[in-house]
């Protein structure tokens, strides 16, 4: 009897890309790239929302607890009612920040303005920033800087993060901010006489690397300088045309 012989099958698949007629091909790699694209965007807009909680919420926070903590450490009667006053205004700015939070991630794009004084936005982040009891902040805003609305934004939230961690975290008694413009750069200073920090050391908290992100995006180099037991200086500098 005739023996039959049956092919063997191909070793390998080729690969798909070697298969695909080049409009395919091409839509292929258009489908990847904005699936990339999409995929880095919500990476984006995740770590948006990140900073913003950290940085306003959990601040408000942070600020209402301190404050219980030290009426209900203290045998003092002002000293207390003083401490549930700054606690109650902090939760009333928490809860007023976080309504606006959930309002503007429920919106539609806003229509942002395109420049703002960074002085004016400074002082109004600051406004709304609890301070613990003992901690004053002195204000030196003589020079001001118009910028892209977005760059005072992050500008203001990074001095906002600093005063507070002077205040809450390095009961510091004395904070100032100053604001200068000098050969077209915008200069920020956030000093404080607190207690200090290894800055070689690493941290927990995300509040150090928020102010570098921020930074970056609005196009300003930050740096921190800062020792135990001599206090923190965080210096902040950007061109006068930084986000356009």
């Amino acid at each position: 009897m005739r023996q039959l012989t049956i092919p063997r099958a191909a070793a390998t698949v080729p690969d798909i890309h070697e298969t695909l007629p080049a409009g395919h091909q091409a839509l292929h790699d258009r489908h990847e790239a904005l699936h990339d694209r999409h995929e880095a965007l919500r990476a984006d807009e995740r770590m948006r929302c990140a900073r913003d909680v950290h940085d306003i919420v959990l601040q408000d926070l942070t600020a209402v607890l301190l404050q219980l903590r030290a009426a209900s450490g203290s045998g003092d009667p002002a000293q207390v009612a003083a401490c549930l006053a700054t606690a109650m205004q902090a939760a009333e700015q928490g809860l007023a920040s976080a309504r606006d939070f959930v309002r503007r991630l429920r919106a539609a794009a806003p229509q942002r303005q395109r420049s703002a004084s960074l002085a004016t936005t400074i002082r109004a982040a600051l406004a709304c920033q609890p301070l613990t009891a003992g901690t004053r902040l002195r204000l030196q805003l003589d020079d001001d800087a118009l910028l892209p609305h977005a760059a005072c934004e992050q500008v203001a939230m990074i001095v906002r993060e600093a005063v507070g961690n002077a205040a809450k975290h390095a009961r510091a008694r004395n904070v100032a901010c100053r604001l200068r413009v000098r050969a077209g750069r915008v200069q920020v200073q956030v000093r404080d006489d607190g207690t200090g920090f290894d800055i070689h050391v690493p941290r927990a908290g995300f509040g150090i690397g928020g102010m570098h992100e921020r930074a970056a995006l609005a196009g300003a180099a930050l740096a921190i300088d800062s020792a135990a037991g001599r206090g923190t200086t965080v210096h902040l500098s950007l061109p006068l045309d930084a986000g356009e």
